[in-house]
């Protein structure tokens, strides 16, 4: 019998971690002075309401995943839309997961090289970023959930690390009075938010690999849904408290900046150790998008360790190309534009087409 990429179960507190550190990226660094231009002192109201709308699109997934609960979506897609369309969505995926997988590797180089490494050419730290990523992405997903699983302690040194900021001067002045922005403003900073929060996509390819039955997965993902947005809500509160409000809006990494006045006698530079730690994070982001991009092609174990290589070269090319664009601004519009049609307006689509399909069986069995 031919192996399979969904052969390998995970448990439910692997997907938990699965889609944690794929959300939790390079997004959360830069965040904080985003949405303040739009949403101002009222920027952390901003990321719970993107919470509440990505809790909205995780119960749209159940809804059509719980019809499918042995399919991934690529399976899921071929049998709604037939084998030509539905394997002309899955192609689209394909190229969108390449394109974000690219887009956030080069986010990653530019910020290395701006922090840490401004000498190193920008090719070698592509290579040892992408190759990392797809030697990880190839191995199997329960593989992949452990590390995922065993990486998440470092999100308690963070926000140890993040808690020394509290020993200098703090203005809790600035969040008052709650509410005075708007509602647009606040509005207009959870749709930066939910940009930046993405990554809950993953359930849509890992929730037919879950072991055991499905009771429960609703649960796990709004747990998950959860965790990301009071994380993201906690740096946003301390950089709100920790900048003056035009200081924060001329900082292009605030929860760096935090750190970096921080020192004491045995311990220099936060800020690097804090970045040194939060690689990882931002690599196994690629991990993740690695691994959907071949599972979105390919079921069959062999051909899709081939695809994750093939994968992993067009990443380290396209974002090699990317890194040469002065003003990605542009780009990275349209891949939000992307972002809406893939991961909300597609799967609805197919949850309601699924209810039709659904009701044909039926009718057919009957």
């Amino acid at each position: 019998m031919e192996a399979t990429v969904n052969a390998p179960k995970v448990s439910k507190p692997q997907l938990f971690f699965l889609i944690i550190k794929t959300q939790i990226g390079i997004g959360l660094l830069s965040l904080p002075s985003d949405i303040h231009h739009l949403a101002k002192r009222d920027s952390w109201i901003s990321v719970l309401a993107a919470g509440m709308v990505i809790q909205i699109v995780l119960f749209a997934y159940w809804l059509l995943l719980r019809q499918f609960p042995n399919q991934s979506m690529g399976q899921i897609t071929e049998r709604i839309l037939g084998p030509y369309a539905g394997k002309a969505v899955n192609v689209a995926y394909y190229v969108f997961f390449i394109l974000i997988a690219s887009y956030a590797s080069t986010l990653y180089v530019q910020l290395i090289q701006l922090w840490m490494l401004p000498l190193t050419p920008g090719w070698v730290l592509f290579l040892l970023i992408v190759g990392t990523s797809v030697y990880l992405a190839v191995d199997r997903l329960d593989v992949i959930a452990r590390f995922f699983v065993l990486a998440s302690i470092l999100f308690a040194v963070l926000l140890l690390i993040s808690v020394m900021n509290f020993m200098n001067p703090v203005h809790l002045s600035n969040l008052l009075p709650v509410g005075r922005s708007g509602t647009m403003p606040v509005l207009q900073g959870s749709e930066r938010t939910f940009f930046a929060m993405l990554g809950f996509e993953v359930t849509l390819y890992f929730y037919a690999q879950v072991e055991g039955n499905r009771a429960g997965m609703l649960r796990v993902m709004s747990l998950a849904n959860a965790f990301v947005t009071l994380f993201y809500t906690y740096f946003v509160f301390l950089c709100l408290i920790g900048f003056s409000p035009v200081a924060l809006e001329q900082i292009n990494e605030p929860v760096l900046f935090i750190l970096k006045g921080l020192a004491y006698r045995l311990i220099d530079r936060i800020d690097l150790i804090f970045l040194t730690i939060w690689i990882i994070p931002m690599t196994a982001t690629i991990v993740s998008y690695l691994s959907l991009a071949g599972r979105s092609l390919t079921a069959r174990r062999p051909a899709y360790r081939k695809l994750v290589a093939l994968s992993g070269v067009l990443v380290f090319a396209t974002g090699w190309c990317l890194s040469t664009i002065e003003q990605m601004k542009s780009f990275s519009q349209w891949l939000e534009y992307g972002y809406f049609l893939m991961i909300t307006a597609v799967p609805a689509i197919l949850w309601l087409a699924s209810l039709l399909v659904r009701n044909k069986e039926k009718a057919g069995a009957a």
